[in-house]
């Protein structure tokens, strides 16, 4: 079978769209599959509906069609895959099927990443309540504004099958900030020439700046995006710059504008004091300080 050898676990919200374009760029990587988000390992719904307009790939033979042998080093991303307990079984289901399979996980200061998972849903999805309001349950293990940012969590579960060599962490705000290093370090854990440079590794993909606006075309375009016939026949023969151009040039006609969400001082601290002991953990399990977080 032709399989990923890598797979971005996640976390959602945390650069994984921008990482997807620049791991494409390497010359010893299959570029990535146009449908980011196959969520293959991700399993049926079992009552948590996936996001409007989003699709599963279901059949092995399918998924198989995504991936080159010409390739030594093929990936997909999936943040899905690091949501836990809305997904569960996702670690069993990949280490079955590809047990040596190198898994790369994109986090993110986990209070930055839930106002960010916000801003989404009421740019492009049906979220109307006000922020406070959203996150005022943050013990809800099923909350996709919180528990993604469990990160520890999330990682003990794919460490009962994968050993620690097999995973590694990033910190989004090292892509944001040291990309070529970041990029390399990726690279290295990926066994390709790790002093790869592209001039296109100085874009970035779906920055908060394209969620200042309400967009019933953001609706249209996610679910272009999840149709697998029209991937075939549109997306994948338009470079990643060109579909971008065309989508903001569209969603200008068709928005409106958008504040973004501001934090009242309350829910930050109890934010932090959520996170504190997660973040803790995932310092000591990583070597990483995360200097940046607020937390």
């Amino acid at each position: 079978m032709t399989l990923p050898t890598f797979l971005i676990i996640g976390a959602m919200k945390s650069g994984t769209s921008s990482l997807h374009h620049y791991l494409g760029e390497h010359p010893e990587i299959q570029k990535l599959p146009a449908m980011k988000e196959t969520n293959f390992f991700s399993g049926p719904p079992n009552g948590i509906p996936y996001p409007p307009g989003s699709k599963r790939i279901e059949r092995l033979e399918d998924y198989e069609k995504l991936f080159d042998s010409a390739y030594e080093v093929r990936g997909e991303i999936s943040p899905c895959y690091a949501i836990h307990p809305r997904r569960q079984g996702v670690p069993e289901r990949i280490s079955q099927l590809i047990p040596d399979a190198k898994l790369i996980y994109l986090v993110r200061d986990p209070i930055d990443r839930a106002v960010s998972h916000y801003h989404f849903s009421v740019a492009v999805e049906d979220e109307r309540r006000p922020l406070s309001e959203a996150l005022t349950d943050f013990s809800d293990p099923y909350s996709l504004y919180t528990s993604p940012g469990l990160y520890v969590t999330q990682l003990e579960l794919y460490r009962k099958h994968f050993r620690d060599e097999q995973i590694l962490v990033i910190d989004q705000a090292d892509l944001l900030a040291n990309r070529q290093e970041a990029l390399s370090e990726i690279f290295a854990f990926l066994s390709v020439d790790r002093t790869f440079v592209s001039p296109r590794f100085e874009e970035e993909v779906n920055t908060g700046d394209e969620l200042n606006t309400y967009s019933y075309f953001v609706v249209l375009h996610r679910r272009v995006q999840g149709s697998l016939l029209l991937q075939r026949l549109l997306l994948q023969r338009m470079s990643p710059g060109l579909r971008r151009s065309i989508r903001q040039a569209i969603q200008r006609l068709f928005s409106k504008p958008l504040a973004a969400p501001e934090l009242d001082p309350d829910t930050r601290a109890r934010l932090q004091e959520y996170f504190a002991e997660e973040v803790r953990r995932l310092r000591v399990l990583t070597g990483k300080a995360f200097p940046t977080w607020s937390v």
